[in-house]
């Protein structure tokens, strides 16, 4: 069997893990072939993080920004400005992790539906990021669960083309698929597909143009099939590529190689990439294919 040397992992929380199991965890996933991994902040404190990780691992980029679980409290204005202090003083990729979630909290237990309230602070906080992306011309990591009709008319609204980006952990159909696309954004397939049950996510999967698609884990969150979050982590993309591969009925190569160059269109690599002292720009682009 040929080894995979191309995999990309778009989306992960790396600064979840134990600092003393991290370099064992970002080892494993270089020895099976991952040659990038972006891990995004989920708010002020785990943005800090996520680019003192990237500056301390060569593989790791870093992505910042407020996630919609906490955009639900209320956002100050201030903190957009601290948000944007930290794009402008360190080398971030990325505006992310921003977007909506119209569906629940799980770690809280708070249900966002039908919750007009905490859905209206979510979006303000989106409307914002993405104003800041497009201002700085930042690619964006974009969460969107039970939301993909507001998510676009924003996206569309704010012009977000722009900037662009992934819309990590897609589950939408096939017509969400190609809109979005068409805004020239690119659409991750995460754990989500290795589920038997998963017909949705595993069809339109199977039918996306791959020159619109990229792979993440989400580590440590979304494990694949039959394991745990302990369990999940970025080496696991290579079981992501796997079943791609299947579903399409293409070989791994052809796959990680698609993906490996949809993710340095996305985050393009400069000569000065490995001071890590530059923010990445990525070129507008526009596919279709479903």
């Amino acid at each position: 069997m040929i080894k995979l040397q191309k995999l990309v992992d778009v989306h992960t929380h790396l600064e979840q893990y134990a600092h003393k199991t991290l370099g064992s965890i970002l080892k494993r996933a270089e020895g099976d072939g991952v040659r990038r991994i972006v891990t995004s902040g989920m708010d002020l404190d785990t943005s800090v993080l996520a680019v003192e990780i990237a500056g301390s691992h060569r593989n790791v980029l870093a992505s910042v920004g407020i996630h919609p679980w906490m955009a639900a409290d209320g956002v100050p204005e201030d903190r957009y400005d601290k948000l944007k202090e930290i794009i402008r003083k360190t080398a971030v990729v990325a505006v992310g992790e921003i977007g909506l979630d119209f569906v629940d909290n799980v770690f809280r237990g708070i249900s966002f539906r039908g919750n007009e309230q905490l859905c209206k602070a979510q979006i303000l906080a989106f409307e914002t990021q993405v104003e800041l992306a497009c201002e700085l011309r930042l690619p964006m990591i974009v969460h969107s669960r039970g939301a993909k009709p507001a998510l676009i008319e924003i996206l569309r609204n704010k012009r977000a083309h722009r900037a662009g980006g992934v819309i990590h952990n897609f589950d939408g159909n096939e017509k969400e698929a190609s809109t979005l696309l068409d805004m020239g954004f690119f659409l991750s397939i995460g754990g989500a597909v290795t589920f038997p049950e998963a017909t949705g996510v595993r069809e339109v999967s199977s039918r996306l143009p791959l020159d619109g698609m990229l792979t993440e884990t989400d580590s440590p969150y979304m494990p694949l099939y039959g394991q745990s979050t302990a369990q999940n982590e970025p080496s696991n993309v290579l079981q992501v590529v796997k079943v791609l591969s299947a579903l399409r009925g293409i070989k791994e190569e052809k796959v990680a190689e698609a993906v490996y160059s949809n993710f340095l269109a996305l985050f393009p690599p400069r000569e000065n990439e490995k001071k890590k002292g530059a923010v990445l720009n990525r070129s507008e682009t526009s596919r279709s294919g479903l």
